[in-house]
This record gives structure tokens, sequence and C-alpha cells, in this order.
């Protein structure tokens, strides 16, 4: 593009235009006041122009100073004595225009009449003259010099006034941190430093673009307010513009003219983009004007350097790096800022994608992260209303949905079991869906909305649902647990959980061949809490351990307790297949057990079927271990899982323990009565001891025997009981 010969110059600075320079003369008496106008003619004061204004009075004079702030210097005639009308003027000046700027000179054509002292100084009159002293030569001496003190006191003031719109300025950029409010301020802040009302654009360019006309404008204001989202070319005719917004770029500086500024910005380290500011002028700018504007423009390029560092925080923030979706530190903000008309009709949905873990170990997670985005598409395309998704954890969805609907697990459908082309092929899904409608908990925070939506997911996956929508009854439900959990961490931490053993007994001569210990707390209300409720909750949030500790050691103090009065047998106790699988957990117990000094034969561990399924790929080598020390491992809770007969044979364990669910049905169900025969068999081909639990009848008793089962364990033989009520069934028994 070819620049006009205006633009040669790398910088084009406008020259201070002249200014008027007033001069207010208030004389009542015509012919002195001709006289002083006649002297005044050939004032002259560098290349300003004097414009001289009468009246005839300090009334008169209030009227004029109201149009013209700007006076510079005041000839007040007084008389003999100094009238109230002068006085208030000299008061309004000073005080209720509060301009120290201009110059005061009281005359008199009476030596007599001059003002005392203190008067002078009260109103910071500047000088008294008689008029009888004052020669034309005196009188232009006596003006020059009050008109420079008059401009030396402008500047200041200016400046100062000047400075404080530059902090003000500057403090309301720094409040902003997107590019459409900043850039929108930036605007509105020059227009008030400099009184303009023209308007202006803010757009900007890559760098790798060829022509200014590229620019997208994305901010305008006044006059271009109709420019916005649209490229410079094709808004912008004026080839004076386009020619300074081109020098501009080339030189990487600032344009001044006389109709309009172009202000140039980059950050090359960090943003690729070049950002320009056109300001349209109402009038030539003053050289005190362009330096104020350009210390302006540093703050403004600071801005733009924090708003593109804020851009990247956000975008490091508020989506996940690998998608590209919004996170959840989106979604939280997202749901603090909607408003409480949104919020009436706003329902959040969190959707889990089955088993995506084991389909990136299988396909890799390329593979997963393009069904993920295959997901996130399909659930664009079946909400018909405004919608929100955030991925907050690696296979969890969550669904913002601002317009108002309800939902059942027939609506979801298709979402709960969705089919996805990928790569050419179609990939079916499983999904959990919960659902958590915002206006029915109108206390929550954003945070407790999400946590909720995923405990009720956890819920429905526990109860192998596929929908659940969170209620006041599920929130009453989880208070209770919470409740519960710090009653529950208070009691462990005051040994408040207590081991109550049940004895096993030979079904063959009905000797007593050991304990099993099992966890009762009494809560402080009085109350015993079901074990299946505490036991579940301390598994959920880290406490078991603690609790199993306890139990080993009161289970310890009972072998001793039973030793003394002549009863040696084992006690097992549950443990859950992650705890042994804890790299410190077989040292922890041959500690706990040396440190106690019981015989490692005298502690047996239960684990359940399904949790030896779970950790059986770590399971075998800590198992052989707690063997080779003596410590017998039983399957508890036998037949409710599903292990194979080849991993049964390879695990080295001591006892199956039937679970009583077979035994209470035996009598009912032939088919449970032969799964029954056919574990006792397994046991005795396998070399494994069976225990039977739930026996609480006699018939139950025998008919096991029969089977070929050595050992039971149920209400028939006694209760789970304390330690001092099993030392009295201990000596009852004959």
């Amino acid at each position: 593009m070819e620049l006009s010969n205006d633009y040669q110059k790398e910088e084009r600075l406008i020259t201070t235009p002249k200014r008027h320079c007033k001069v207010l003369l208030i004389e009542g008496d015509l012919d002195y006041q001709r006289a002083l106008m006649n002297g005044l003619s050939a004032l002259r004061y560098e290349d300003k122009d004097i414009e001289i204004l009468t009246v005839s009075s300090s009334v008169e004079a209030m009227n004029v100073l109201q149009d013209n702030p700007d006076i510079a210097i005041i000839l007040l005639n007084v008389a003999m004595e100094v009238e109230t009308s002068d006085l208030e003027l000299i008061g309004y000046i000073r005080q209720e225009m509060a301009n120290n700027a201009i110059r005061i000179v009281l005359l008199t054509g009476q030596a007599e009449t001059a003002p005392v002292d203190n008067l002078v100084s009260k109103y910071e009159i500047d000088e008294y003259w008689n008029k009888a002293d004052l020669t034309q030569e005196h009188l232009q001496t006596i003006m020059l010099s009050h008109l420079r003190t008059w401009e030396y006191l402008t500047n200041i003031g200016e400046s100062r006034h000047g400075l404080q719109l530059l902090l003000e300025s500057s403090q309301r950029l720094g409040e902003k941190r997107e590019i459409l409010d900043y850039t929108r301020v930036i605007l509105e802040e020059i227009g008030r430093i400099l009184c303009l009302h023209k308007g202006g654009i803010v757009c900007f360019l890559n760098t790798d673009e060829e022509s200014v006309g590229k620019a997208l404008i994305i901010t305008a204001s006044g006059e271009y307010a109709s420019y916005t989202h649209n490229y410079v070319y094709a808004v912008i005719e004026n080839q004076e513009i386009i020619d300074a917004i081109t020098l501009a770029s080339r030189q990487k500086q600032h344009v001044f003219l006389d109709d309009f500024v172009v202000l140039f910005f980059s950050n090359t380290e960090l943003d690729s983009r070049e950002y320009i500011v056109l300001v349209q002028l109402d009038r030539k700018l003053e050289v005190n004007e362009i330096n104020l504007l350009q210390v302006f423009c540093e703050n403004i390029r600071a801005g733009f350097r924090n708003v593109v560092l804020h851009s990247k925080l956000t975008a490091l923030a508020y989506f996940d790096p690998i998608s590209g979706m919004h996170n959840k530190n989106w979604l939280v903000k997202e749901i603090r800022n909607i408003s409480p008309w949104e919020r009436s009709r706003a329902t959040l949905l969190t959707l889990y994608v089955e088993d995506l873990a084991y389909t990136e170990s299988m396909l890799g997670a390329k593979y997963c992260d393009q069904l993920t985005l295959s997901l996130y598409g399909y659930l664009r395309d079946f909400f018909v209303k405004t919608v929100d998704i955030a991925l907050i954890e690696r296979d969890t969805l969550v669904i913002l949905i601002h317009e108002g609907y309800h939902f059942d697990e027939r609506s979801l459908e298709r979402i709960t079991h969705p089919n996805l082309e990928l790569e050419n092929s179609i990939h079916s899904l499983d999904i959990t869906i919960s659902e958590v409608n915002i206006a029915d908990f109108p206390s929550y925070e954003a945070e407790q909305l999400i946590s909720v939506g995923k405990s009720t997911l956890e819920r429905a996956k526990h109860d192998g649902q596929s929908y659940l929508a969170f209620s006041k009854d599920l929130a009453a439900a989880m208070f209770g647990r919470y409740e519960l959990l710090k009653d529950l961490r208070e009691a462990i931490s005051l040994n408040e959980i207590t081991a109550y053993l049940q004895p096993k007994i030979s079904l063959q001569d009905d000797s007593l061949v050991g304990f099993e210990a099992l966890a009762r707390w009494q809560h402080k209300g009085g109350e015993f809490i079901p074990p299946d409720q505490f036991i579940a909750l301390a598994e959920s949030c880290g406490l078991i351990d603690k609790l199993d500790q306890q139990i080993l050691k009161q289970s310890c103090k009972a072998i001793k307790v039973l030793r003394d009065i002549g009863v040696e047998v084992p006690i097992s106790i549950n443990v859950t297949g992650n705890e042994i699988t804890r790299p410190d957990y077989f040292q922890s117990l041959k500690s706990q057990l040396e440190e106690a000094s019981i015989p490692s034969y005298m502690i047996e561990l239960e684990i359940t079927e399904s949790q030896l399924i779970e950790e059986k790929a770590h399971l075998n080598q800590r198992l052989a271990a707690l063997r080779e020390i003596g410590v017998l491992v039983h399957i508890d809770d036998f037949g409710t899982g599903y292990s194979s007969l080849a991993y049964l044979a390879s695990l080295p364990v001591s006892t199956l323990k039937i679970d009583h669910s077979f035994v209470w049905r035996m009598d009912e169900s032939d088919k449970d009565r032969q799964i029954l025969k056919m574990i006792i068999e397994l046991g005795e081909v396998m070399g494994l001891n069976v225990v039977a639990e739930g026996i609480e009848t006699q018939k139950q008793k025998e008919q096991l025997a029969e089977m070929g089962c050595k050992n039971g364990q149920g209400f028939l033989f006694a209760r789970p009981m304390s330690l001092e009520e099993v030392i009295n069934w201990v000596k009852e028994r004959p």
C-alpha cells in the first residue's frame, strides 16, 4: 500500500494551538474603563491573544465568570470601602469555584482606601494599586507578571488533574480481565481523560497477516459503534485512517494526527496478535495531552499483557487440556454465576461412562479421547435445550441444562445406552446418570450440587440402576450418614468400637473350635449401630484400617484372657482385600502379634470371596507369606462370588465359610441344598475345612452334619458376646 506524503515521518506531533488569555475588567467609571482598555490594547504575551472582558459591577462579573471559568486576571475597582458585593465575588472565586489560579488585582482612585493586610491575606488578593501610579509601562509589567503566574498555576492544576484522571483510569483498566471488557474500557477512559466524544475502534491483527484491512474490529464506540465484529477493510473507507493504521503497524509505534490518533500495542512473547486503537478527535490535542496519553498507553500495554496472561491461565484453569472441554473449575464458576431465575429452571445431569478405564487399557488413551469427544457431540445433538457440558473426571461428565425440563429413566434411554460412530465402526457405551434439580436445593452451593450429583451417581452404581434422581429423602439419608461418620471417627479415636466374639462349634461333638471377632458399636445415644452400616462407612472413608487394628488388639487380649481360664482356640478377624495388599500390612500384623506375645496360629483372617476376586492379581503372594508364618486365611461368604475352581485351587487358604443364605434356604430350595452339599464336598476334595454360617435350628445343624460339614456358627450356639459374657458362657458350658 502506498502511503501519502503526510505519513513519511516516523512520528508527527501536533503543535499547541494558540490560547486566549482572558482579562476581566470590573470598572464602573466608563471613562477609566476606556483608558484601561486603551492601555491594555498594546499588551502582548508570547503568541497568545489577549481578550478583554468588561463589566461595571461585581454582580455582573459573577455571570461572566460562570461562562468564562478560564479568566486569567481580574482588575477590580474598589471605592473608599471594599463593598460586600466585591468580597462576595472574591469569595465565590476562591471558595465556590475553588480557583486559586485567577490573579485578582484591586485598583482604587484613593490611596487612603488601601485594604488592610488581613483582608488581602484572607481573600487571597494578589496585588493592590492606586490608579494614579499605573503608567502604561507599569500596567504592562503587572499584567505580564500575573499572566505568567496564572499560566504556571494553570499548567500545574491541569497536570494534577490529568494525573488524577490517569490514576483512576488505570485502576479501572486493571480491574478488567476479559478482552472485550478491557478494550471497551480503553475507549471509555481515553475519552474521559481527553474529553473526547466521537468514539473509536479497537482491532487486532495476526502478525502473519499481510494487510491491515484484515484486522478484526472487536470493540467500537461512538460514530464507529456499528463496526464491531467486522474487518477494517469492510467498514472503514477513509484512506487516511487506513494509511495511519498501516504506518502504526509497520513502524510498531503510535501515530498522532490532527483528526485522530492510532495507538499500537503488541506482546509478541505471549501473543501473536497486534492490537490497534483508533480514537477520533473533535479537536487538536495539545502537547501535554499527547504526553499524558503516551503515559496512559504504557498502562494499556501492561493491561494487554495481563489480559493475555489471564486468558492463558483461564484456559489452564477452566478447560481440560486434552479434550478442550470445560472442566470442573469452569462448572463451579458457571453455577455460581447463574441468576436466581436461571437457577429455578436449571438441572444437573452427572454421567458416568462404564468401563472406560478398561477400554483405555485395551485400545489406548487416544482412542478414549476420541470416544469422549464423540460422546460430547452426541450429547450436544441429543439435548434440544440450551446445555453446557463439563468433563470433571476422566470417565465422568456433567451437563448443566438451563431450560427447565425433568427427566426419567425412559426419557434418557438413548443416553444410558448410546451407540457412537468412531473410526468407521459403532462403539456401544453403558452410562449411569444422576439428576439434581437445582431449584429443589436453593441453599446448596455449586460445589455441593456437583458433590451430591456424584454421590447420587455412586448410589445408582451400587444399586445397579442406570438412572437415579437426587431427592430430599436421599439428601436426608446422606446427611444422616455424614453425621454418623463424624460420630464414628470420634468412636474410633476413643476406642469405643468393641470386639464381640461368636463361637465356632464342631457339628460332630459340640466342642468349641474357635471364635470370630465381630465389631460392635454402641452409639453414645445408647443404641447399637448395625455393623453393615458403620463398617461400610469405615471402608468408604478410609477408617477401616484403624478399626481393624483395634479389633485385632482386642482379639489378642481376649486370647490371653481365655488362655488363663483354660480355653485356647484361635480367633478369626475380618479384613478387606485391599488391606492385605498394602505393602506394610504383613509386617504390621507380625509386629502386633509379637508385641502381644500371641502365636501366629491363634489369629486367623477372614476375607470375602468377592474381595478375593477383586484383588486376585496381588493377593496370592500376600496369602502365601501369611501361611508361612502360620496365619490361616478363611474365605468368607463362600458361594456368593464368582471364583473359578482353578483360581480357588491356587489360593493358599485353609477354610471355606458357607454364606448363611444357603443355610437359611436349604429347607425351602432343593437347589440351595444341592449347592451346600457341593461346597462341602469341594472343601473335602481340596483339603479345606468347611464352616457353615447362620445355623439357627437344631434341624439345620443335623442336616449339615449329615452332609459332612464339620463346623458351624450361628445363633443356635450363641450370639456374638462381649469378652465378659464369653467367659461366663464358657464356664457354663457342659
